[in-house]
């Protein structure tokens, strides 16, 4: 496995955000709970960035376990 950083747009980094607060408003704790899926997925790209499957061009998207998003990302081309 190749060890790879991991670097977040700000567009992305708002998206979570405001997932946290949508989630935090239906149930008190669903957000924290949102955040650590979230916090799994991002490890595993982290740890593999080539374990999730390409869907389009070169982006790959690796699924939450529990809740409807996905990670889409690229992988840095000198990674490969």
């Amino acid at each position: 496995m190749i060890k790879a950083p991991v670097f977040f747009s700000r567009r992305a980094i708002n998206d979570i955000e405001e997932a946290v607060e949508y989630y935090n408003e239906l149930s008190h704790g669903l957000g924290n709970k949102f955040l650590t899926d979230f916090n799994v997925t991002y490890k595993a790209i982290e740890l593999n960035p080539f374990f999730a499957s390409v869907k389009y061009d070169d982006i790959r998207c690796a699924a939450f376990r529990r809740f409807p998003f996905s990670v889409h990302y690229t992988v840095n081309k000198k990674q490969e």
